[in-house]
């Protein structure tokens, strides 16, 4: 997870600026179920059942037997680690060490059975019957049953004040989880969607009902003994407080055999690259590194670099709620021919990065296709302005065909201040207007965003939310669609019906080729309507000591984590829930 500084629900994060520029700016942040990322689910009307083999038993062959590691990452507590009170992907990852999900994601995207040990889905795909592994047990010594797992649903479902980005919201969807046996479990959602195994069943941790049915406020219950998990690790600290350290020891008892990790480490690092080549970190991750950064490492092959390319972006968003040029695709065209973006990531990201796609979808997505690029050509977006009738004034400033002045207000967050110029700059070329505020970055920021109090501007994607532009393509349907709820990065005042029928469609489509053809229609639709454009999307790279563990991954989709995923942790490897043989 990365930890340098640079769902969603109805209301803004309440958390302290220090904290939201830790999670939000450096990636995906909170998990809300709304969000989505890509995977390779392997159900389909029938049986998903661990077992041997590269899919559900680790890599092909045999690795060499190898020391138990020790990781150490630099960076402190994110949130008290439950469910409800732990804070964006550092957080996810901290209390994902000690609670389970029905399912996991590996290094290649794969979803494996986890406390399930099988999982079948009805032929009308709106129910899903999972099997519990036989002798499943709580931290405390408890059984593990299919009671816990329908009561964890039932109790995440009466969870209201929940504020975003604490990681556990209710699930969307679910209309009925029943036990039909000690071990098997169906959950029942309202509407056929694809995205259910892996925003669902791979994302919610199942908690013990006899610890949570006493406690009526999740948030506020932060006391240690709650922390009673089924997971591979135990928090074997004391839990000092946000950015305090945090020792976990593996579980040996662990229901998939002795972790391959035996202790994880978090210490708060001020520079965590420093951190990593003095010795004190195994591995340090961030957006946009500049190749003085990378050069260290990449001359000693001690370390292993992962680049994960379009992971996140920056774009810039268009109230269309405001009418007017705003409301203008014409207009929003010209903007985005104003604008070099190639340039953007020359100048912001030290050329490691990519320009915005106006399809929205990242440069990994497997369901990326061409579409208009928006190329710069800042005369040709002149010319399409005089051809839609915005005149420029004597001040250079267009006015729009019922004379209102084409002069707006954008709004920055302060660390994207040099964007913001730029921006600007671009945008003044073809006589308009951008007034640049800066607020600082998280609820005011994004406050303002979500209330529709904007013209235009300048926020990050994912932002408070999990996954990012490679994840999976339901996420267009999540900030574009107007039957969407609202979020903290959709697309303010959009409505195309086309549109708003294809998202619905192929959240419903189980057949891959013809949900990518669906999806390849979506992309075209935003291209062309440009409700918000993307401007640049810096490259995410992660650095880890190869000595302490090694291969190390960047999880597909960074959904529900990205970096530090505990499948790593547990196996030693990159596939599977088989663990490595340890010395």
């Amino acid at each position: 997870m990365q930890q340098q500084p640079k769902g969603a629900g109805p209301k803004v994060p309440t958390m302290d600026r220090r904290r939201f520029l830790l999670v939000t700016l450096g990636g995906a942040s909170a998990l809300a179920l709304g969000a989505c990322s890509s995977t390779k689910s392997s159900t389909a009307n029938s049986n998903t059942t661990a077992g041997s083999g590269t899919q559900a038993g680790g890599e092909a062959g045999s690795p060499p037997p190898a020391p138990r590691a020790t990781v150490r990452l630099p960076f402190g507590a994110f949130g008290f680690p439950t469910p409800f009170s732990s804070n964006g992907p550092p957080g996810y990852v901290q209390m994902s060490l000690l609670y389970d999900t029905l399912m996991w994601k590996d290094g290649t995207g794969e979803l494996l059975p986890w406390l399930a040990k099988s999982v079948q889905r009805s032929a009308d795909n709106l129910n899903y019957t999972f099997e519990l592994r036989d002798g499943l047990k709580w931290s405390d010594g408890v059984p593990l049953t299919a009671d816990d797992v329908v009561f964890t649903f039932d109790y995440y479902a009466k969870q209201e004040n929940i504020p975003p980005p604490v990681i556990a919201q209710p699930p969307q969807g679910v209309t009925k989880t029943v036990a039909t046996g000690p071990t098997t479990v169906t959950i029942t959602v309202d509407r056929p969607d694809v995205t259910f195994e892996e925003q669902v069943a791979g994302t919610i941790p199942i908690v013990p009902r006899h610890i949570w049915s006493t406690i009526a406020d999740p948030v506020s219950a932060q006391d240690v003994k709650v922390l009673v998990g089924s997971g591979a690790y135990k928090l074997d600290s004391a839990y000092q407080g946000d950015g305090g350290p945090l020792l976990y020891t593996a579980n040996d008892q662990y229901f998939l055999g002795v972790p391959f990790v035996k202790r994880i480490e978090y210490t708060n690092a001020d520079d965590q690259f420093a951190a990593l080549l003095g010795g004190t970190a195994d591995s340090a991750s961030g957006p946009g590194l500049r190749n003085d950064t990378l050069a260290p490492f990449k001359r000693d092959s001690g370390y292993g670099i992962v680049t994960e390319k379009g992971a996140s972006t920056t774009a810039l968003y268009f109230n269309l709620k405001k009418g007017g040029a705003l409301a203008d695709a014409q207009f929003r065209r010209a903007c985005a021919m104003a604008i070099d973006r190639k340039d953007l990531v020359a100048r912001l990201a030290g050329g490691n990065g990519q320009p915005g796609n106006p399809g929205f979808l990242g440069p990994e997505n497997p369901f990326l296709v061409p579409v208009k690029q928006y190329d710069l050509d800042v005369a040709g977006a002149n010319a399409l302005l005089d051809t839609a009738g915005y005149t420029k004034g004597p001040n250079g400033v267009r006015q729009a065909p019922g004379g209102a002045p084409v002069a707006f207000d954008l709004l920055v967050g302060t660390p994207d201040t040099p964007l913001g110029e730029l921006v600007s700059g671009a945008l003044k070329q073809i006589g308009v207007q951008a007034n640049i505020k800066t607020l600082q970055p998280g609820p005011q920021l994004f406050g303002a965003k979500f209330s529709g109090k904007f013209d235009m501007a300048l926020v990050g994607f994912p932002g408070p939310s999990a996954g990012g532009p490679n994840g999976d393509p339901d996420l267009l349907r999540a900030v574009f669609s107007s039957k969407a709820p609202p979020s903290l990065t959709g697309a303010v005042g959009y409505a195309n019906p086309t549109f708003d029928d294809l998202a619905d469609k192929q959240r419903g489509t189980f057949d891959n080729a013809q949900r990518k053809s669906i999806v390849a229609q979506m992309q075209g639709i935003l291209a062309d309507d440009v409700p918000v454009l993307q401007l640049y999307s810096p490259d995410n790279t992660f650095i880890y000591r190869k000595q302490v563990l090694d291969p190390r991954y960047i999880t597909p989709g960074r959904y529900p984590t990205d970096v530090d995923n505990k499948q790593n942790f547990i196996t030693g490897l990159k596939t599977g829930t088989k663990v490595r043989p340890i010395k």
